[in-house]
């Protein structure tokens, strides 16, 4: 499938040095092929499910492949420090017989993906056959400070840097 995402756009990491340190295939997050394996890791991992909700950090990496952790755990970790085609949050619903997706966002400060990567998060889930919303349910903007090389989430579409006041590119800038 790599050969796919040539025309998609490729996340590199851009969060915090100490974090990537933390990086190791032991922490890899879970690679879905199918709703038996998200059972699986939820028993393994011992996740609690609430209210039969359960939320999870995810990754779609290079492969198209839907990759979950734990909701505590940093992106770069479940990615193995690759780039990604996206990250975000996911919230599972679990049914007897049924997992389903209610709520996706593309909150990732580690990734900073534009909320267009909604794209490939529909593709993998649709491959999976796992129901979802047709949109993301919160969208998150990100730009980088020119000024003090700083990594700011956009709120209430004010384009100013959280550390120094500079203004911030209206366009996305993490190249």
């Amino acid at each position: 499938m790599k050969g796919d995402t040539k025309k998609m756009q490729l996340y590199h990491y851009v969060g915090s040095k100490n974090i990537l340190a933390n990086v190791s295939e032991e922490r890899r997050g879970q690679k879905i092929r199918n709703f038996e394996d998200i059972k699986h890791w939820v028993e393994k991992t011992k996740q609690k499910i609430i209210n039969h909700t359960l939320v999870m950090t995810f990754i779609i990496n290079q492969d198209m492949d839907l990759v979950i952790s734990d909701r505590h755990s940093e992106h770069v970790v479940c990615a193995g420090g690759e780039p990604v085609l996206t990250a975000g949050e996911m919230t599972f619903y679990f049914e007897e017989k049924t997992i389903e997706v209610t709520e996706i966002s593309n909150q990732s400060t580690g990734y900073c993906p534009k909320p267009s990567s909604w794209e490939v998060i529909k593709i993998a889930l649709n491959r999976l056959n796992i129901a979802h919303p047709e949109e993301l349910t919160q969208a998150f903007d990100f730009r980088k400070c020119d000024n003090c090389q700083s990594n700011n989430l956009i709120k209430e579409q004010v384009f100013e840097c959280a550390v120094c006041g500079a203004s911030l590119s209206l366009e996305w800038n993490f190249d």
